[in-house]
């Protein structure tokens, strides 16, 4: 059941779910909103005018508190014992009459429950006399003051809504003032002082509002008379002032509305009251949400129970439409099985043929994927095969690993084609050093291209040293015969290729035939060996590795040992042409001895580094550092031409000894030789003269050129030029000076400055402004 929730779901499903849940959910969607939408209004109403009635009398009970106060301090006023001759009374000797009107006090708080305090004021005798002070004399210039101002109101009967208990100096209570009345001279005598209670008057107006609502008694004044303060004072003067604004713009006999602050909406109740001489406004306000309190409780229920109906209908429409669509859903799961993502929703019909469409498009993408990346599979176990790295591996399993990369090795010959070009030098300036992968890059291209004219099966290695080869596979069903005819006619093809297009020589080696895979590094490495017996007399080759090795045995050298004493003496006196020159003539001898012969050539030329090192090591110079750290067995390893292997001799070995061997003996010449190219690097922007520095030196200027060339390896025109042309690129780089300006900071002509600086740097100032200054 778990994996039918799970399940994506067609249209065919839906559709059925959708029948089902209707017939089981409709009566309860139609039953509940019709009680929701219509029920609950009723409710509402119902409930909000509850409310009203029970606020309407609130304010009638706080009208009869004020109106039973109202007859109580009338009678009070008429009373006929409260005459003048209290003023006179001698309230000590009198002490029965003093009692008894301390009685008459206490009866008149206890006959309204509004009342907390009952005193009268004489003000002939200066006087309050309290139900519980007793008799208080006034004595301060200030009460005196506070209580004769009472008898200044024109009213009879007014409220005064901060008077002071004479007992309780910091009081200040509401009260009602009930003058007595005098003669029409001197008026008033006195007034009854009746002290509201202050926790009923906030009791008697809370019952106004229940809950979160609240409630005020405001006077004429706009000043609520409660003190019973919520915890927000400010928020509940605001909220009394935007309800006093609205009452005002409300029209007249309406007593009730609905407000709306701070996004809380209030059913607001108020009324008037006009009672002892003062006028006050009731106002009730109570949150909406807190009225319909039970009616949201009600509705929720409702809403619960409908829920509860909805989500069994639910389940049974969902397990009945499970049932019916067990069927297409195990059909369906077949495709969805492994998918991370849902497929949209459709026609299960039309979803089944897309997919199975769907798979079978996948299905060929991933073939034309796979025979895409077959052959750099190839390539890769081939190149890693060949080199040796897999030599762990047997016959069977290379075997099986080229099958599985669609080469079907069994029961088929193996052979080789390795060629190495030559002649870079013969062609002057047309390739460079820089040029030799290119050049490799392009003759395994040309090989590629002729192998597989001939032969299906065929793997290209580019050894990135002007050497190539290929790995060839018989055709099937091809005699021994027949594939060596092949592989010596791509070798010829090969040659031809390259002395057409690329100009250059080239030496190719025929691998011997094969019968075994496992076989094939073994006579690669023989093949690459081979390379170095080719004949330095002849411009191209192709050797045969079947009688090539006999024949190369057969050359007897007789090493010139004379020659090889004369040059390491040449050498160590410092003559650096009779030293060339001898190493010609040694070179000359060895090739004609080993009739042109590559590795006896340069294993004889290895000898002869061999004992010129003995000579450099007992001079005790630090060759590593003479030849800043290269191999010098490896370097003339890498080369394979005789002139070439003379010009490295004379520069790369040679040149630098002499020149050290110069430093060496005259400490005094390198000394000064020193602070020349010192003094040099700051005046060379100048004209100054070789012969201007000789003079300075005590030296002629050929001495002072000879050693300058010894100790720099240059002459003093070409290290000027150097300097000269390392300063030009360096303002090109960092500065907005045009090439005119720099070529008169030079004190050169901009012509010729072109011209020098496109020999050294290989191109225009201005293109190396242009390609520099980016990637500063």
């Amino acid at each position: 059941m778990l994996k039918l929730f799970t399940r994506t779901r067609g249209t065919i499903f839906w559709t059925t779910i959708k029948i089902i849940m209707l017939i089981c959910c409709v009566p309860f969607i139609l039953t509940g909103s019709i009680f929701y939408f219509f029920g609950s209004e009723v409710i509402s109403n119902e409930v909000n005018k509850a409310h009203s009635v029970q606020l309407e009398q609130s304010i009638q009970q706080i009208d009869e508190y004020l109106s039973g106060l109202e007859k109580f301090v009338v009678r009070v006023s008429l009373d006929p014992t409260f005459d003048e001759s209290l003023n006179r009374l001698d309230f000590s000797w009198e002490f029965e009459k003093t009692k008894d009107l301390l009685k008459s006090l206490s009866l008149m708080k206890e006959s309204n429950s509004l009342l907390s305090n009952v005193a009268l004021y004489l003000r002939g005798a200066n006087v309050v006399i309290g139900d519980e002070s007793g008799l208080l004399p006034i004595q301060t210039e200030e009460d005196q003051d506070l209580f004769s101002s009472l008898m200044l109101n024109q009213q009879t009967i007014y409220w005064d809504y901060s008077l002071k208990l004479l007992n309780k100096p910091g009081s200040s209570l509401k009260a009602v003032v009930v003058k007595l009345p005098g003669d029409q001279l001197k008026g008033s005598f006195g007034a009854f002082l009746l002290y509201l209670d202050q926790n009923k008057i906030n009791s008697m107006v809370r019952k106004l509002a229940s809950g979160e609502g609240v409630s005020y008694l405001i006077n004429e004044n706009g000043v609520d008379l409660t003190t019973d303060r919520q915890n927000d004072q400010k928020e509940r003067k605001e909220l009394m002032l935007a309800l006093m604004g609205e009452i005002k713009e409300r029209p007249s006999g309406e007593t009730n509305f609905k407000f709306e602050w701070k996004k809380e909406k209030y059913s607001v109740f108020y009324g008037s009251i006009s009672k002892l001489g003062g006028k006050w406004t009731v106002i009730s306000a109570t949150p909406i949400s807190q009225i319909v309190a039970p009616v949201t409780f009600t509705t929720r229920m409702i809403v619960e129970i409908n829920v509860i109906c909805l989500v069994l209908g639910l389940v049974v429409s969902w397990i009945a439409s499970n049932k019916i669509y067990a069927p297409i859903l195990r059909l369906k799961s077949i495709f969805e099985s492994g998918k991370s993502e849902q497929e949209e929703e459709q026609n299960e019909i039309l979803y089944i043929e897309n997919q199975w469409r769907k798979h079978l498009d996948e299905k060929e993408l991933i073939r034309s994927r796979m025979e895409q990346s077959i052959p750099s599979l190839r390539d890769n176990y081939l190149l890693q095969f060949l080199q040796g790295n897999l030599y762990f591996h047997t016959e069977a399993e290379v075997v099986e690993q080229l099958c599985r990369v669609e080469w079907d090795v069994r029961n088929k010959r193996f052979a080789f084609l390795v060629a190495q070009l030559h002649g870079i030098s013969d062609l002057g300036d047309k390739y460079g050093p820089r040029d030799s992968q290119l050049l490799t890059f392009a003759a395994s291209n040309i090989l590629s291209e002729i192998c597989s004219q001939n032969l299906k099966m065929t793997h290209i290695i580019n050894f990135q040293d002007l050497s190539v080869g290929a790995f060839l596979v018989s055709n099937h069903g091809s005699s021994y015969d027949q594939f060596h005819q092949e592989v010596y006619k791509s070798g010829r093809a090969f040659v031809s290729a390259v002395n057409n297009v690329l100009k250059l020589n080239v030496t190719v080696v025929a691998s011997n035939i094969v019968d075994a895979i496992a076989e094939t590094p073994a006579a690669l490495e023989m093949s690459r060996k081979a390379l170095r017996f080719r004949d330095l007399h002849a411009s191209n080759q192709i050797l045969d590795m079947k009688d090539f090795m006999a024949g190369a045995h057969r050359h007897t050298v007789k090493y010139p040992f004379e020659l090889e004493r004369d040059i390491v003496y040449a050498i160590s006196s410092g003559l650096e042409e009779e030293a060339v020159g001898l190493i010609r003539q040694f070179l000359s001898i060895v090739v004609e001895q080993s009739e042109g012969t590559e590795l006896i050539i340069q294993q004889s030329m290895m000898k002869l580094l061999g004992a010129i090192q003995d000579l450099i090591i007992r001079y005790d110079i630090n060759i590593y550092d003479m030849y800043d750290g290269v191999h010098l067995y490896e370097q003339l390893m890498h080369i394979h031409e005789p002139e070439e292997m003379l010009n490295w001799f004379q520069h790369k070995l040679i040149q630098p000894f002499i020149r050290m061997l110069s430093i060496t003996y005259d400490s005094g010449i390198k000394l000064k030789m020193e602070q020349f190219l010192a003094e040099l690097k700051s005046d060379y922007l100048s004209n100054t003269s070789l012969e201007t520095y000789a003079e300075k030196m005590n030296m002629s200027p050929s001495k002072l050129s000879k050693a300058f060339k010894q100790f720099t390896g240059e002459n003093f025109i070409d290290y000027i030029v150097k300097l000269k042309l390392e300063h030009c690129k360096e303002l090109l780089v960092h500065s907005e000076l045009k090439i005119n300006e720099i070529s008169e900071l030079l004190n050169y002509q901009p012509s010729y400055l072109i011209r020098i600086f496109k020999k050294y740097a290989g191109m225009t100032p201005g293109l190396f402004r242009e390609k520099y200054r980016g990637s500063v």
